[in-house]
């Protein structure tokens, strides 16, 4: 898609004159048509607003956060072209004529922050400017690693599996606004269906560490968000496929239950698999000095790290499939009795393993704990969750204090709503 196509919407008029009007009426009727997200949606930010406007706390004060956020300077300049991989042994993923370009992952909270705020304020400058980051990525290509596209040393792949979701969930909220138009979820589709579906899919299939969780996760929100839009997504390694969009999602949700349990190998170093009924995670366990088979975390180390990057993608991807009513992924189980993401938290917050050593969240993964801890009924999981001290957290899962709903009325989460309508998790974070 040119630049050139972007300068109308669906009002048939020059952008920046014709979307204020429209945008107001939109976000005055927000309703059970806004389009379904895997972290919040058009109608829940209604809700927050109203109450909002009417003073009400903390929801007053949160927004106000949020809107500020929202209106920060955009640093990440615009893209396009080819994006490489180089670097050795600390790989980067960035345009070929821009090495220090960071726009993937660190612009995505932002851009998904320019939206939320669009919807709490009728703001059209900010949903034009979510928009207008969004297309940018269209205009790129490539995604290329050191030798080849798909293994271990293309460091685009995990770049885009890790920020693909976010960047969709940014595309899901401006659905919501007369900015946002037919023309523009076409020409983003078709950038997620070829080139990124296939690098993402790959490390789904084939890796066993945070590469693989992400890989899941994107894999799955480019097949749903492209559902309609697209006939089929091709996979080009492992193996050649073609999918429907539907068994595609479906899939690679299959993938994320295989790399949680403890059967499937794929590239695996440690011969213990999957969520350990201790919570550890092997093969991320291995990458410190904790090792394949240690039952706690012995330093503040990568294992740390990996450990609480992998189970922030599979909450992730957990809430994306509860939002569509399915909490299956958050009820898998490590052992009889033991939710295996929310052992593989507690590995870290709460571990009781003998000898163990717990330690503390690290505010860039906050996101996942208040995201698990509005599904789980865990005491010491929504004790930590309420008292971090970050408000956007981390890019990956960012904004989830103000985006997670307050958990359901009733114990089982099958038996009522997602959460509370119109009652956001907030913590009280500064």
């Amino acid at each position: 898609m040119e630049r050139a196509e972007r300068g109308s919407s669906r009002c048939g008029c020059a952008r920046r004159a014709c979307v204020a009007p429209a945008l107001v009426l939109l976000l005055a009727s927000a309703s059970a048509q806004a389009s379904p997200g895997i972290l919040t949606s058009a109608q829940e930010l209604a809700a927050i607003r109203a109450a909002a406007d009417a003073g009400r706390s903390p929801e007053a004060q949160e927004s106000q956060r949020m809107i500020q956020d929202a209106r920060r300077p955009w640093r990440w300049g615009s893209v396009s072209g080819e994006y490489v991989t180089t670097g050795l042994p600390s790989k980067t993923c960035h345009p070929a004529d821009d090495p220090a370009s960071d726009y993937l992952l660190e612009g995505a909270p932002d851009a998904y922050a320019q939206a939320i705020g669009a919807l709490l304020t009728g703001d059209p400058e900010l949903a034009a400017q979510a928009r207008e980051h969004v297309l940018d990525l269209v205009d790129t290509s490539g995604f290329h690693g050191l030798a080849g596209d798909y293994d271990a040393d293309n460091q685009c792949i995990l770049d885009l599996a890790l920020s693909i979701p976010i960047w969709i969930e940014t595309a899901r909220l401006l659905e919501d606004t007369p900015v946002w138009s037919a023309d523009d979820a076409a020409a983003f589709q078709a950038w997620l269906a070829k080139p990124v579906y296939p690098r993402v899919a790959w490390a789904s299939r084939v890796r066993r560490n945070n590469w693989g969780a992400a890989g899941s996760l994107s894999a799955y929100s480019i097949a749903r968000y492209v559902e309609g839009g697209v006939a089929s997504l091709e996979e080009v390694a492992p193996e050649s496929r073609s999918l429907a969009p539907s068994v595609a999602a479906d899939a690679h949700t299959e993938m994320q239950r295989l790399r949680i349990g403890h059967t499937w190998v794929g590239d695996a170093r440690c011969p213990e698999l999957g969520i350990q009924p201790h919570g550890g995670i092997p093969e991320e366990l291995r990458r410190g000095s904790t090792g394949c088979d240690g039952t706690y975390l012995v330093a503040d180390d990568n294992a740390l790290a990996y450990q609480t990057m992998h189970v922030e993608l599979l909450v992730l991807h957990a809430e994306a499939l509860r939002r569509l009513g399915d909490p299956s992924l958050y009820r898998l189980e490590a052992a009889p009795g033991v939710p295996a993401i929310l052992q593989a938290i507690r590995f870290v917050i709460a571990n009781s393993s003998p000898g163990g050593r717990s330690w503390p969240w690290k505010d860039s993964r906050w996101g996942a704990l208040v995201v698990a801890a509005s599904f789980y009924g865990d005491p010491v999981l929504t004790e930590a969750a309420r008292g971090g001290s970050t408000f956007r957290g981390g890019r990956t899962l960012p904004y989830a204090r103000f985006t997670a709903l307050a958990p359901p009325l009733v114990a089982d989460p099958d038996a009522g709503p997602v959460g509370q309508p119109g009652k956001p998790m907030f913590t009280g974070a500064s």
